[in-house]
């Protein structure tokens, strides 16, 4: 049985509604090793990147784990079956599965505008993925200290620069890199906020 790791995340320039998603997938076996045992540079080298436009945070963040299972589709699919983990400190992402019964019961309709939620082509999609792998979600620390990164949290926090490291790049690529806010240059405790801050409330 092949039990699989899939570390996702995101980083967005909410002015310009452009993000970068990545995505690492591993054997679960790889968790296994100690924190100093996990060579960053593997990791970055591992790293799948994409790029999306007109997206927002809570968008970005569930078409990221979308496209990271449809890319990985025929080894998480494979003959011999297994288990997946995904892991992600994105609300949502890691809320979606609690709220399933909810959304199908009101039909993806918002209770206060009565409208279709924005994001419920997303979610139908990602709950289909769910009854065809069986995932488990992971909530993680997006930042935490150094010092006290285990195995996960150090993987994570290398997907999480890389990405941030991507968006820097496509946005200099565009000419914009002296005009917008650096994600790799502010503090980390800030960086995210570029697309968590305002998650909950774009959870529509």
């Amino acid at each position: 049985m092949n039990n699989f790791a899939l570390f996702t995340d995101v980083s967005l320039n909410p002015q310009r509604k452009l993000g970068v998603g990545g995505f690492f997938l591993i054997p679960v076996s790889f968790l296994e090793a100690e924190p100093h045992d996990i060579m960053l540079d593997d990791v970055s080298a591992r790293l799948e990147i994409k790029s999306f436009t007109e997206t927002s945070s809570t968008t970005l963040e569930v078409q990221t784990v979308l496209w990271a299972l449809e890319h990985s589709r025929e080894k998480l699919t494979g003959p011999v079956g297994g288990n997946l983990r995904i892991y992600t400190d994105s609300q949502c992402v890691a809320g979606l599965l609690g709220r399933r019964s909810g959304l199908e019961r009101n039909n993806f309709i918002a209770k206060r505008s009565g409208r279709s939620l924005s994001n419920a082509p997303l979610y139908r999609a990602f709950y289909a993925a769910h009854d065809q792998l069986g995932f488990q979600v992971i909530k993680v620390s997006g930042h935490s200290r150094t010092c006290t990164h285990d195995t996960v949290q150090r993987v994570f926090s290398r997907v999480d620069q890389e990405v941030r490291r991507a968006l820097a790049i496509w946005l200099d690529s565009l000419g914009l890199h002296h005009t917008l806010p650096d994600p790799l240059i502010a503090p980390q405790s800030e960086s995210k906020e570029t697309h968590h801050g305002n998650e909950r409330r774009n959870q529509e």
